[in-house]
């Protein structure tokens, strides 16, 4: 029973961080980035200042390789 409350204790504030980041972007090896939606994509490049460049789009917008585009 205690090993299953540490667990718990330990796993709780893992979750805690990861609902506080705003977005879910993967840096990609080439230097391109992902999120799982374009909605997303947009929010991400306009806080940065720019606009994204859609570089694809996966069937059902699961997913959206773009880069962020300074005006």
């Amino acid at each position: 029973m205690t090993r299953l409350l540490t667990l718990c204790l330990l796993a709780a504030p893992l979750a805690l961080a990861a609902c506080g980041t705003p977005y879910q972007v993967v840096r990609m090896p080439d230097g391109k980035l992902r999120t799982p939606n374009a909605t997303e994509t947009g929010n991400y490049c306009a806080e940065r200042g720019g606009r994204p460049r859609l570089l694809g789009i996966a069937p059902g917008n699961t997913e959206v390789l773009f880069e962020c585009v300074k005006d």
